[in-house]
């Protein structure tokens, strides 16, 4: 059998249309989009207490790496590295919210180990500027993410190359 092809996984967080998209990009910086969810997928935080509100995001994010990586081996992918990208602090939620979910999966999952940035605010789209909030991109991947990641924002205002999962209402 053939060996997987290595990339990276990524999670992008629009946090302010509470949805978030999943896609890979190849060394070569290439993009395949893979997952996207509806508006306001992630919305079940809001209103709960802190601790709740991470739970939340935990047990959904926790969801869409499952998803991802489903996508990917079906793909002849493998993720080697995940990579989540907030566009924002999470709204009507505490700032350190976003810091308590990226350390969550930084010390849980190691492999295939993790790095979350925040996109700067300001930073033009077609070329965004990310603040790393933990953990640290392994060595040779920074340029095919600079390269991929643009193209991944571009995509995500097109449907047609996403496949929209409807997650189940959480019970509350």
């Amino acid at each position: 059998m053939p060996d997987k092809q290595p990339v990276l996984l990524t999670v992008l967080l629009e946090c302010h249309q509470l949805r978030w998209y999943a896609a890979s990009i190849d060394q070569a910086g290439v993009l395949t989009p893979l997952l996207c969810s509806p508006q306001h997928d992630l919305a079940g935080y809001i209103g709960q207490p802190f601790d709740d509100q991470a739970s939340y995001l935990r047990h959904r994010l926790a969801g869409v790496l499952q998803r991802g990586c489903d996508r990917l081996w079906g793909k002849m992918m493998k993720p080697r590295q995940v990579v989540f990208v907030a566009d924002s602090q999470f709204p009507e939620a505490d700032p350190s919210l976003t810091q308590r979910v990226a350390d969550h999966f930084y010390q849980w999952m190691t492999s295939p180990p993790i790095v979350f940035y925040m996109i700067a605010p300001g930073s033009p789209t077609c070329n965004p500027k990310l603040m790393p909030v933990v953990g640290d991109l392994l060595e040779g991947w920074q340029t095919p993410l600079d390269e991929g990641f643009p193209k991944m924002i571009t995509k995500c205002s097109q449907s047609d190359p996403w496949e929209l999962v409807l997650s189940k209402p959480s019970p509350g």
